[in-house]
């Protein structure tokens, strides 16, 4: 029971020392957080590649392999980017 309670009251000591230097850090200017990325993805230079193989109906499965991504990330890109998935 003593070692809960101290356990207890030092992880509280860590979280209130930990939010002060966040927001001392805040206060001079430093940016928190991750830094943003390029924004660029390597499926950019294949996308009328891509589009093709959408419009004539092959699978995402067989895109994400062939490209070397995953699924979701081809899921993602494909709906950032406004294509359509299979010819109407």
């Amino acid at each position: 029971m003593v070692f809960s309670m101290a356990a207890e009251i030092e992880r509280d000591l860590i979280s209130k020392r930990t939010k002060e230097a966040l927001k001392a850090k805040k206060a001079q200017g430093i940016k928190l957080g991750r830094p943003k990325g390029t924004g660029k993805s390597k499926l950019d230079k294949f996308r009328p590649e891509i589009e093709a193989l959408l419009y004539n109906g092959s699978a995402q499965k067989f895109i994400a392999k062939r490209y070397g991504i995953s699924e979701a990330n081809l899921s993602l890109w494909i709906k950032k980017h406004n294509l359509k998935k299979s010819k109407s």
